[in-house]
C-alpha cells in the first residue's frame, strides 16, 4: 500500500512541474469562441435474427434489437469539447449514486489546455481508463464481451480525469470515480445479494493510473492501467489491464491481458455461483471475500476487399477464491467467428453472420453444472451520420 502512495505521490508532484513548466496562457481563455465549431450526431443501430441454444433450454429464435443509439459530439472551440451517448433501449430511471440515467453511457466535458494543449480535464459520465481494447472497439462490431467487460469492471461511471500528452504517440494520467453508479444498499439489492457483515466503503472512489502509447509508426499500440478501488469499508481491489493491438494492411488484432485481486466480489460474479453452490436462496447471496481474475481475451479481423471482412475472438477467463476452496473455481470460454458486409463504401453499414459461444465450466468444489451456449445471428448494423456541422 505504501508503494501505491508513492507513486500516487510522485505522479501528482510529476503534474505540478509540468505545470509549472507550461503555464496556462490567455489564449487557451475559454473568452476565444470564434475557432473551429463542430457537433456530429450520429445514431448507432443494430438488429439481429437470433437462433439460439442453451444446455437443458429448448432451442429458440427471435428478432432482437442489440442497439438503439444516439451519440452526440463536438466541440465547442479549440479548448472545449462534449460527448453524450444514451441508449433508447434502456431506462431512464436516475441511478441512486451519480444521478444519471441508466440508459447514459457518456455525458463528460472535456478541456485541453497548456501551450501546446498537451494537458486535459475531463468530467462526467465516461469510460473508465481500463487498459483494455476490447472495450474500445465500436459496440456494434464487438458481438459478445467477456465477464471483465460485463461484471468484473464498470465500464461507464462518473469521473474526474486529467491527462497529459507526453508526446505525438504517448499519453499518461490519473482517473478518480465512483465504483459503482448506485448505492451499495440498492446495488446489492438489485442483484440478490444482502449486504452481511459487510458496510459500504466511506470513500467509494477508485482511480485508474493509465499509459497510451504507439510505436513503429502506428502499427503497435499499447493502453496500460493500474486500478484501486474500495467498495465495502476495509477490503480493496488492485487490478491490472495490459491492452496491446496491432495493426498492419488489412490485418488488425488485439490482446488484452487482465488481472484482478478483489479484496470483495464487487462484481458478484462468483460469489453467486459459491451462493448457489452453498444453497443460498435467491435474494440472499452474500459476497465473497479475496476473490482473484485473470483473463486473456484475443479478436483478429481481416479486410478482404472493400465490402468483405472476417473476424474471430476468443477469450479464456478463470476465477477463484485466495482463501476458500480453490483459485481456479470457475473458467469462462468466450468466442465467435463472423462474416462482415459493406455493401456501400461510403458508408457505414454492413450485414454480418457470425456464429457466438460461451462455454463456462466449474471446479469439483462447486459441483455446478456447465453452461454452454450456442447462437447463430443474422444481421445489420449503421452508424447513420444524422448531422454534422463544422464552423
Amino acid at each position: 500500500m505504501r508503494k501505491i502512495i508513492t507513486f500516487i505521490a510522485f505522479l501528482l508532484n510529476s503534474i505540478v512541474f509540468y505545470a509549472q513548466e507550461y503555464p496556462l496562457e490567455r489564449k487557451d481563455s475559454l473568452e476565444d469562441t470564434s475557432s473551429n465549431k463542430k457537433t456530429n450526431i450520429d445514431f448507432y443501430f443494430q438488429a439481429e435474427l437470433q437462433a439460439s441454444k442453451r444446455k437443458e433450454q429448448p432451442f429458440h429464435s427471435q428478432f432482437q434489437i442489440n442497439y438503439a443509439q444516439f451519440n452526440i459530439q463536438g466541440d465547442y472551440n479549440k479548448n472545449l469539447s462534449y460527448r453524450i451517448r444514451f441508449k433508447l433501449n434502456r431506462s431512464f430511471s436516475p441511478t441512486s449514486l451519480d444521478n444519471a440515467s441508466f440508459g447514459m453511457d457518456f455525458a463528460y466535458l472535456t478541456y485541453s489546455f497548456g501551450n501546446r494543449r498537451q494537458w486535459e480535464a475531463r468530467v462526467g459520465k465516461q469510460y473508465v481508463m481500463i487498459g483494455s481494447y476490447e472495450l474500445d472497439i465500436h459496440p456494434l462490431y464487438e458481438y459478445i464481451y467477456t465477464d471483465y467487460i460485463n461484471y468484473v469492471i464498470n465500464p461507464f461511471t462518473t469521473a474526474f480525469l486529467l491527462g497529459y500528452k507526453v508526446s505525438d504517440t504517448q499519453k499518461v494520467g490519473i482517473q478518480f470515480y465512483n465504483t459503482q453508479n448506485q448505492s451499495f444498499g440498492d446495488y446489492l439489492k438489485s442483484n440478490g445479494f444482502v449486504s452481511g457483515s459487510f458496510v459500504p466503503s466511506k470513500l467509494p472512489i477508485g482511480t485508474y493510473l493509465y499509459w497510451q502509447n504507439s510505436f513503429f509508426s502506428g502499427a503497435f499500440h499499447t493502453n496500460y492501467s493500474y486500478n484501486i478501488s474500495q467498495f465495502a469499508e476495509g477490503y480493496y481491489t488492485h487490478m491490472i489491464s495490459l491492452g496491446n493491438q496491432l495493426h498492419i494492411g488489412n490485418h488488425k488484432a488485439y490482446l488484452d491481458l487482465m488481472y484482478a485481486h478483489q479484496g470483495v466480489d464487487h462484481g458478484l460474479l462468483l460469489s453467486r455461483d459459491m451462493g448457489i453452490s452453498r444453497g443460498l436462496p435467491e435474494n440472499n447471496y452474500v459476497m465473497e471475500k479475496d476473490i482473484l481474475y485473470r483473463g486473456i481475451v484475443s479478436r483478429y479481423e481481416y479486410q478482404i476487399n472493400k465490402n468483405w471482412s472476417v473476424s474471430a475472438k476468443m477469450g479464456v477467463e478463470l476465477s477463484g477464491s485466495q482463501k476458500k476452496l480453490n483459485k481456479h473455481l470457475r473458467t469462462n470460454y468466450t468466442y465467435f467467428l463472423s462474416g462482415q458486409y459493406e455493401p456501400f463504401i461510403t458508408q457505414d453499414f454492413r450485414f454480418y453472420f457470425a456464429y457466438i459461444g460461451n462455454t463456462i465450466e466449474y471446479s469439483k468444489e462447486l459441483s455446478l453444472p456447465y453452461k454452454q451456449l450456442h447462437r447463430v445471428v443474422l444481421g445489420a448494423s449503421y452508424n447513420l451520420p444524422v448531422l454534422k456541422i463544422n464552423k
